[in-house]
């Protein structure tokens, strides 16, 4: 880069302390829900509410999002040191360069002529030794002049490099702190347990279930779950995911897949009534395979039409994953049926997540965490 005089004028180191006090902020977030998320988890356990093989499910996957938070957590307080320490460069640098052109600006009687490039020149200077020399001469003051232009020029310029070298090394020092954030979130995502299950009293919560929140009173919708599937939980809906982890009427059982559940209850009737949406949209009912969206349903929030995750990358960023089958705000808007417009409403929040996958996969079965588990392997979030 070539750095001018206005270029470095016009500089604004503060807003790498406010780049900094985000990214503080930020880590002091992943800290807050992390440790409320164990403190929650090991209370469950601890009441036996969460037991078997999906309380040890429920807690080695808070060991492991423990141990990710922290990689992010790290990588954000290197970058909110990187922001933090070049401010004091820059500015130091910004400082002499603008103090160095206004000095030579405003210096008696007259003063020199700044470029932006950092040259110095005296001719209002020498013109004026001129216009007052009468049969004088002022060679000697001539050259004078002309050597003070050529010392503030070289002074001026070295203070331009000196600020050029702290934008270049400001530059690579937060790419390297930021490169180090966006690996550590993405590294961030549904841990690949494996953790079979063993009756079906253990898939009423799956390892992989997000954090579940409640939308504030006035925008919770009036959804009741008739508690079908499964025992009531501490997470402020009942019911569970709705997985008895039989056959039931929606399709049969893939020999691929480990566990293969099949809605039933509440979740069975979400499924089946946005897949006539869907139809009457019209997606081929072969395109809605039940037990794919039963799948995702199951990982993605338990059956739990009020989930909202609130620790991933996508909170960080302002839009966290909601409803039964985890969409952030503009997936949902960009894939919802007409008519069908409440994020929270689990069929309408189906139709949107289903006309995404099928948009983005070709079909619901090369879904990522569908795939991976017909082939034997552990879910993933899509």
């Amino acid at each position: 880069m070539t750095l001018t005089v206005d270029d470095v004028a016009a500089w604004q180191p503060e807003q790498l302390t406010a780049a900094a006090d985000h990214a503080k902020a930020a880590y002091e977030g992943i800290d807050r829900i992390v440790g409320k998320a164990l403190t929650d988890t090991q209370a469950l356990t601890d009441t036996n509410a969460w037991s078997g093989v999906a309380g040890a499910a429920a807690r080695t996957r808070m060991d492991t999002e423990k141990s990710r938070a922290s990689a992010v957590g790290a990588a954000l307080t290197a970058l909110e040191t990187a922001y933090r320490t070049q401010v004091g460069a820059l500015s130091a640098c910004k400082d002499k360069v603008v103090r160095l052109r206004t000095t030579y600006l405003d210096e008696p009687p007259v003063g020199f002529e700044v470029a932006a490039d950092g040259l110095v020149t005296a001719a209002a200077r020498i013109q004026r030794l001129r216009d007052n020399a009468g049969d004088t001469d002022v060679t000697t003051l001539v050259l004078a002049e002309e050597a003070a232009a050529a010392q503030r020029t070289l002074d001026l310029r070295l203070a331009l490099k000196a600020a050029e070298d702290a934008a270049t090394a400001a530059r690579t020092a937060v790419a390297t702190a930021n490169t180090a954030v966006e690996q550590a979130f993405a590294a961030l995502g549904d841990p690949k347990l494996g953790v079979p299950a063993q009756g079906s009293d253990t898939s009423t919560t799956p390892a992989a279930a997000p954090v579940a929140g409640t939308p504030p009173a006035q925008e919770r919708p009036s959804y009741a779950m008739s508690g079908s599937g499964g025992g009531s939980g501490s997470s402020g809906y009942s019911g569970g995911s709705g997985y008895s982890g039989t056959s039931g009427s929606l399709g049969g059982q893939s020999s691929s897949a480990p566990t293969g559940p099949l809605p039933t209850g509440d979740v069975a009737k979400w499924i089946e009534d946005a897949k006539k949406i869907l139809i009457e949209m019209g997606y081929k009912p072969e395109e809605i395979d039940e037990r794919a969206i039963a799948m995702i349903i199951q990982h993605e929030s338990g059956g739990n039409p009020y989930a909202e995750n609130r620790w991933d990358s996508n909170w960080l960023a302002g839009h966290p994953s909601k409803g039964i089958m985890q969409t952030i705000d503009s997936t949902f808007n960009a894939y919802k049926a007409p008519g069908h417009d409440d994020i929270w409403n689990p069929v309408d929040n189906i139709v949107a997540a289903v006309r995404y996958s099928i948009d983005r996969y070709g079909s619901l079965s090369n879904v990522p965490g569908v795939a991976a588990v017909n082939q034997g392997g552990a879910y993933q979030g899509y």
